[in-house]
């Protein structure tokens, strides 16, 4: 059966054609279908996708009108994704190395029990903590990672959809193998999640000039939403398990929640934590809500 590649592409005309350059070595003669979701571009990365898919009838195009990785995911999932024994997700800017989409392929074949493979990241000046922390945790790293079929099946029917809004889906998946599907406090079930030596992935440094420092600037932005997203979400579906997921993040966020959170002590986390509960302080005052119950 053919496997079916998911890439998410959010403003990546430069680096997009280098990431579908390398599917071929990294499915290593493996039949694939690659789906591209152009998610919410700015840029010129639709028209760099079309020239890539009339190239190759193994690409097709998914146009997304709204920049939300996490309502992506739940397109393809929910909506696209075909029939196909393993499902590889990247992200649009990486470039997965030589035999890495087989080895994850061959990472599930060999764990039946696991919903999910990881790869492992070869570049970056913390890719050694980075990689030891997806060994020691079993965590999924959201640029590169296979999801089973049984996976995709489970979520269908759960009906469960990552929140809209949510930063950083590979922890929020992770955990829900983890816990096996229930949420809760048990996230022992370490047999869900296979990391696979095999399949490795790299990814373009930044460097000192303004387009690089103003993807450095989002990039801190997203970290700091995604630790308070962390700390509230996390805690409300280890107490009422998968059934108190939101269908959006900001649901979240209430002046009595944020009222209990506090920015990290190191200067730069700081400054972007006050930043950010400062703009949750003014959604929540546009539109207040209740929190669950």
């Amino acid at each position: 059966m053919t496997l079916s590649i998911c890439i998410f592409a959010y403003n990546e005309q430069h680096l997009l054609p280098y990431s579908i350059g390398a599917l071929d070595a990294a499915a290593a003669g493996a039949p694939y279908h690659a789906h591209i979701l152009i998610n919410g571009c700015t840029d010129d990365t639709l028209l760099v996708a079309k020239s890539l898919a009339s190239a190759d009838p193994r690409i097709t195009l998914h146009e997304l009108p709204i920049s939300d990785k996490a309502n992506a995911w739940n397109e393809y999932v929910f909506r696209i994704a075909p029939d196909a024994h393993a499902h590889i997700f990247l992200d649009g800017d990486i470039i997965p190395s030589v035999n890495s989409i087989a080895a994850l392929d061959q990472s599930l074949q060999d764990n039946p029990c696991a919903y999910g493979a990881a790869a492992l990241p070869v570049t970056g000046r913390s890719q050694r903590k980075w990689a030891e922390r997806l060994y020691v945790n079993q965590y999924l790293s959201g640029n590169l990672y296979a999801l089973s079929a049984d996976a995709l099946s489970t979520f269908c029917q759960h009906n469960l959809r990552l929140p809209f809004g949510a930063k950083g889906e590979d922890g929020l998946i992770t955990y829900i193998f983890l816990t096996n599907f229930l949420g809760g406090e048990d996230d022992s079930h370490h047999d869900r999640i296979v990391v696979s030596d095999g399949a490795t992935f790299e990814f373009e440094s930044l460097r000192l000039n303004w387009r690089d420092v103003k993807i450095y600037h989002r990039r801190l932005q997203r970290y700091s939403e995604r630790h308070f997203q962390k700390s509230i979400l996390y805690s409300l579906l280890k107490k009422h398990g998968l059934k108190a997921m939101p269908d959006n993040i900001g649901e979240l966020y209430t002046l009595e929640r944020i009222a209990q959170l506090r920015p990290r002590p190191h200067p730069l986390d700081f400054i972007y934590d006050w930043s950010t509960l400062r703009t949750f302080r003014s959604k929540a005052l546009e539109s207040p809500s209740e929190p669950p119950r």
